[in-house]
């Protein structure tokens, strides 16, 4: 990696870091208490239940105590009174219940002992000489006791936990209150920070409280639920989490446009004045990348928000993808869907437009099509065409790094043939396309134009896209709109601002529908 690349240590704000199954080997402990708990509590009301493996993630992990309890009884269908804090351990309350949960984990602390993980406190003493900021953050009410036990207390400038939650009436995760109140303490912005966790809530937190980068860490081959629920990136251990030399981790703090979501944005008091009209981007911009164009499944939750968005505002979604193709992942009739970087484009009221020269594109990307399985056909393992109505996308994501070179070679010697086909490339993709003066900038405003919005002073066309085909949009709409680029990894762009992934493009939709419904 390029010098220029690596990061320093003014270009972190702070590492925030959960307790349990991060630093502290307490999870197991943990474990045997709820087990303790819950398996003699069934038993007592004659039920022949126990606490399982999958009951312990799914309603306990990383929740503070009583919420765990709630939860628990609840996949139970056991109805409790919530009670007080303050109630005995033997009453049967939710609160008496996550009171005796506690006196059993105490117990097996003061007879087992605190471990911790010796790889995650070399790290953090590592990073605390270089001059980082640091702050435990944990649902538990024993944090204090057990970094204290453990000789590790003194590592952390903030300490927020169950008890600094419960003085301040703090949420605990997945709301991400806790963690915003350690960045608070600590005098630094969520967008230049780093959160550590473990768990499915803690990873959830970290990203509703838009942190600069949210790392699972995976000890408990829970890696791909991590992922799935809102980490960056996952390692199983701190040795292989190189904070100043990975250029992927880089990206994160290399934004070269401002955050939508980052102190002082002014894209919402925008947003206030002018109405705005949304061109949306498909692949890594409603739903993540994926090693298969055809697995690229847009979430129910994505769905949802994009249904209400899109009953709200005018929404389309301009694509690389085949116009038939994202409307079959998408599904939702009111949108409009201009696909092939816009050769061809429809919408609700018999919306149509096809580029003119399509029979002749049609025909010569045929033969193209043909000549690249000539010429790649069992020459590249992992390589994927995909045949588009307007265009041949060229997929080396899967592909070992030794095949690209023929690939884009391939590529070249095709389309230097004549004057009738260029190159366009992507993240991991070339595709062949036709040399012609149209592209997804010229589709937006195809469709402005169409719809009689270009006229109108009081919209805003807003174009969110993650890849280089999302430039010709960003230059069409710069003094005209406003262009927003999903994981901005320190690249040029014409974009505005900046979103770091797919869930804050969700989270932005949702901002929008709140400043329309209030």
């Amino acid at each position: 990696m390029k010098e220029g690349k690596k990061l320093k240590a003014k270009d972190i704000d702070a590492l925030i870091f959960d307790l349990d199954g991060v630093i502290t080997q307490t999870r197991d402990t943990h474990k045997k208490a709820w087990k303790q708990l819950f398996d003699s509590f069934l038993e007592e009301r004659g039920m022949n239940d126990r606490l399982g493996e999958g009951d312990y993630e799914e309603y306990l992990d990383g929740k503070p105590r009583y919420e765990g309890v709630k939860s628990f009884l609840l996949s139970r269908n056991i109805s409790l009174p919530y009670g007080s804090e303050n109630d005995p351990s033997e009453k049967e309350t939710v609160c008496g219940l996550g009171n005796r949960k506690n006196e059993f984990f105490n117990r097996l602390i003061s007879k087992e002992g605190a471990e911790v993980y010796d790889e995650a406190v070399a790290s953090l003493r590592k990073w605390r000489r270089m001059g980082i900021k640091t702050a435990i953050v944990s649902s538990s009410k024993n944090c204090k006791a057990i970094i204290e036990k453990a000789g590790i207390d003194h590592l952390f400038d903030v300490r927020v936990d169950g008890l600094v939650a419960a003085e301040r009436g703090l949420s605990g995760k997945p709301d991400p209150t806790i963690f915003l109140e350690a960045a608070r303490e600590l005098d630094v912005r969520p967008e230049r920070s780093i959160v550590f966790e473990d768990a499915i809530s803690g990873v959830q937190a970290g990203q509703r409280g838009f942190f600069g980068l949210v790392v699972g860490v995976a000890r408990f081959d829970n890696r791909d639920e991590l992922l799935r629920h809102g980490a960056d990136m996952c390692i199983d251990s701190f040795d292989q989490f190189d904070l100043f030399g990975d250029e992927h981790i880089a990206g994160y703090f290399r934004y070269t446009k401002p955050m939508v979501f980052s102190a002082g944005s002014d894209v919402f008091d925008i947003l206030k004045q002018k109405r705005p009209v949304f061109f949306l981007d498909y692949d890594g911009t409603l739903t993540p990348i994926v090693n298969r164009p055809e697995d690229a499944q847009i979430s129910a939750t994505m769905r949802s928000t994009l249904s209400e968005l899109a009953g709200r505002f005018t929404v389309a979604v301009v694509t690389g993808r085949d116009k038939e193709d994202v409307e079959d992942f998408i599904g939702l009739d009111q949108l409009i869907y201009s696909g092939s970087h816009g050769f061809v484009t429809s919408g609700p009221g018999g919306m149509y437009m096809e580029h003119e020269q399509s029979e002749e594109i049609i025909r010569q990307l045929d033969q193209a099509e043909k000549d690249l399985h000539r010429l790649l056909d069992n020459k590249g393992e992992g390589v994927q065409i995909e045949r588009k109505k307007y265009a041949i996308a060229v997929h080396y994501r899967n592909a070992p790094e030794k095949y690209v070179p023929q690939v884009m070679e391939s590529v070249d010697q095709l389309v230097g043939k004549g004057e009738s086909l260029k190159k366009g490339e992507g993240k991991k993709v070339v595709e062949v396309k036709p040399d012609i003066d149209w592209h997804k900038g010229k589709a937006v405003w195809w469709i402005m134009e169409a719809l009689g919005l270009d006229k109108q002073k009081d919209t805003v066309p807003v174009f969110i896209g993650d890849d280089v085909t999302d430039e010709d949009a960003f230059k069409v709409l710069k003094g005209k709109g406003i262009g927003i680029l999903v994981e901005n990894r320190g690249q040029e762009t014409c974009a505005d601002y900046s979103l770091k992934n797919v869930f804050q493009v969700e989270q932005f939709f949702k901002k929008v529908i709140e400043l329309y419904a209030g």
